[in-house]
This record gives C-alpha cells, sequence and structure tokens, in this order.
C-alpha cells in the first residue's frame, strides 16, 4: 500500500531525497500537464512552468513521456535536462539519427490499424515515430472500442509491445525501451544514485516497481493497485510541492556557498 505522500512519513523521506545529487523525472500527461478530451490540446500552466525553470538550476531534471520528444517540448515551453519521448524509446539527438526500425514497426502497424479500426467512432490513432498511440476516450461504448482495439492488436505484425493507460493503449517495438529503463538509463548519463519520479499512468508502473535502482516513487492520484511508495490526492498538490522542493533545494545551495 503507499502512503500520502504530504503526511508527516512521507514528508520525511521527501526531504531524504531532495538534494542536488538526486535526479527529479516526471511524466508529464496527468502529471504536469492536465489530461483534455483532445490530446493535442494538452498544456502546463504558467505557475508550474516558471517552477520548473527554476528547479532546473538547481538539480537535474528528466521527463520520461509517452509523447514525441517535438509534441512534449512544445507543451512544456521551455527544455529541461533530458527529455525522453517514446515511453523511454526517444532520446535526444539529430532526427536523422531516430531509430528508423522502431519507425518503420510503427508506420506499419498504423496502416494496418487504419484499415481495421476506420470507421470506429471516436478512436483516433496517434502516430509518433517510435511509437503509437490508440485514443479511445471520445468512444461512445468505450468497452466494445476497446475489445476491437485488442482484436485489431492481435493481427498485427511484427507482434507489438503493448502498454494500457487511461482511455488509451500504446504499442512499442518489443526492443524499446520502457520508462523503467530509461530512467535507469538518464541516471547513469547524470552519475546519480538516487531519483524522484512523478507519474500517474500504467506506463509509469514500470519505474514505481524498479528495484534496481534507489527511486521515491510518487503516483499522482491514490490508487490501490500501484507500486508506488507514496501518493498525492490529485494533480493540483503537486504544484506546491515542487515550489517546497525549490525552496529546500535554495536552503541547501545557500548553506553550501556561505
Amino acid at each position: 500500500m503507499s502512503s500520502y505522500l504530504l503526511h508527516s512519513k512521507g514528508l520525511a523521506a521527501l526531504a531524504r531525497y531532495v538534494a542536488p545529487d538526486t535526479l527529479l523525472a516526471f511524466d508529464l500527461d496527468g502529471t504536469l500537464a492536465t489530461i483534455v478530451d483532445d490530446f493535442s490540446a494538452a498544456k502546463i500552466t504558467e505557475p508550474v512552468r516558471t517552477t520548473l525553470e527554476r528547479l532546473i538550476k538547481l538539480v537535474k531534471v528528466t521527463l520520461i513521456t509517452g509523447r514525441s520528444r517535438k509534441d512534449a517540448l512544445a507543451i512544456l515551453g521551455f527544455e529541461p535536462h533530458l527529455v525522453i519521448g517514446n515511453h523511454g524509446a526517444e532520446w535526444p539527438g539529430d532526427p536523422d539519427t531516430r531509430n528508423q526500425h522502431f519507425v518503420q514497426c510503427c508506420t506499419a502497424w498504423r496502416d494496418q490499424l487504419y484499415d481495421q479500426l476506420k470507421g470506429i467512432q471516436g478512436v483516433e490513432i496517434e502516430f509518433k515515430g517510435e511509437s503509437l498511440t490508440i485514443h479511445y476516450r471520445r468512444a461512445i461504448e468505450q468497452d466494445k472500442a476497446l475489445s476491437l482495439i485488442d482484436a485489431a492488436i492481435g493481427k498485427l505484425a511484427p507482434r507489438p509491445k503493448r502498454i494500457g493507460g487511461k482511455y488509451v493503449v500504446n504499442l512499442l517495438p518489443m526492443e524499446a525501451l520502457s520508462k523503467g529503463e530509461a530512467l535507469v538509463a538518464a541516471m547513469d548519463r547524470f552519475g546519480l544514485k538516487r531519483a524522484i519520479y512523478f507519474g500517474d499512468d500504467i506506463t509509469d508502473e514500470e519505474v514505481f516497481k524498479l528495484g534496481c535502482v534507489d527511486v521515491l516513487g510518487v503516483h499522482i492520484g491514490k490508487d490501490n493497485q500501484t507500486t508506488a511508495a507514496y501518493y498525492l490526492n490529485r494533480q493540483s498538490e503537486l504544484f506546491a510541492l515542487l515550489n517546497s522542493m525549490v525552496l529546500m533545494l535554495e536552503v541547501q545551495r545557500e548553506k553550501e556557498e556561505g
């Protein structure tokens, strides 16, 4: 069972992790950005953006998102130290260096799915290069839409890695990194041994259940099924928490400089 982060036990645990040698990592949709019916309209608020821009001056910050890097950066409006897109499959670099095998797999799936799912009201296919997402939030009969989506996925070749979500199904090549593997790689890149990770979805459980590294996992929203050690009741609580972490880090810096 996870514990509420803003109780004394959780705050004490958080205080032990908030330090310059800890990586702060975030999911995007449902964590930093509010989930909306139109996935292309997602954004983060100006206060959250401003606080994150203060945070990146004090500690290494990484975003690990199911969106493409291009879309994620557009939503953020600034660039943290590292943005990993497509659930771990897309890393920074020249566009020509993108994993063409992954892109080719997802292109083939997109074409197959368009043929199989066309005409199903409220189902949308979002092609993101190294992954794709099938949205069914707008479907009138969501359970029926999901059954049809699952049936279509079962016919795909090559066989994809399927990751569920909130009214979405994500498809990745089998060889692609998960979010958990991406976080470990990010920690290695920065030479850091600890991390705090905030996420809200099924895809983030790949991080929360990591046992090979020291990660304080925080689930946005109470969920009895999550493996995260702690949770926040609602997304709005994250903004105040970000400000608190900024203040804690600024105090630590002042002590070091003083």
